[in-house]
């Protein structure tokens, strides 16, 4: 029997750098399961970047999978999708999920994460609409006719 993941849209599904072999399916969603998710995410990815969380207490650490694991599935989703307007339907697709965590009702794994530490640390939701605006503009913008306008692009991711 084929693992359920209703949460995930079909074009998400190709994703192999995301470790989806290990999302946990509709019957297995909880709020551990979310958490082990993204601690494996964050450690199990080639980017040397998750060294950092060895340096952070230990209390941290959960919190910085679940941050590590939102721009992971956000810059995957930009950067693995080979059609850019996939891409920007994807990223959209992430925006909402976002909304939804924000508004208390997370559906992926990752946001159930994620809704914990935004309330814990009281993260506003800017921040992590910037991050997908950047990635947008990844899009439809190959160059940069402007010091100023790269510097606005810079100030979104």
């Amino acid at each position: 029997m084929p693992r359920s993941l209703s949460y995930l849209p079909e074009d998400a599904l190709s994703l192999d750098t995301l470790a989806l072999d290990v999302l946990p399916d509709d019957a297995h969603l909880s709020l551990e399961a979310s958490r082990q998710y993204c601690r494996h995410l964050a450690t199990g990815h080639y980017e040397n970047f998750t060294v950092v969380s060895w340096l952070l207490p230990k209390p941290l650490q959960p919190h910085f999978y679940n941050v590590y694991s939102y721009c992971r599935w956000s810059d995957d989703l930009a950067d693995e999708i080979d059609d850019p307007v996939r891409s920007v339907k994807l990223l959209d697709w992430w925006d909402g999920e976002l909304q939804a965590c924000y508004e208390g009702h997370p559906h992926h794994p990752v946001f159930i994460a994620l809704e914990e530490t935004i309330h814990h640390f009281d993260i506003p939701i800017t921040p992590f609409r910037d991050l997908l605006t950047a990635f947008r503009q990844d899009q439809v913008v190959q160059r940069y006719e402007t010091y100023e306008t790269l510097l606005d692009y810079c100030r979104y991711s």
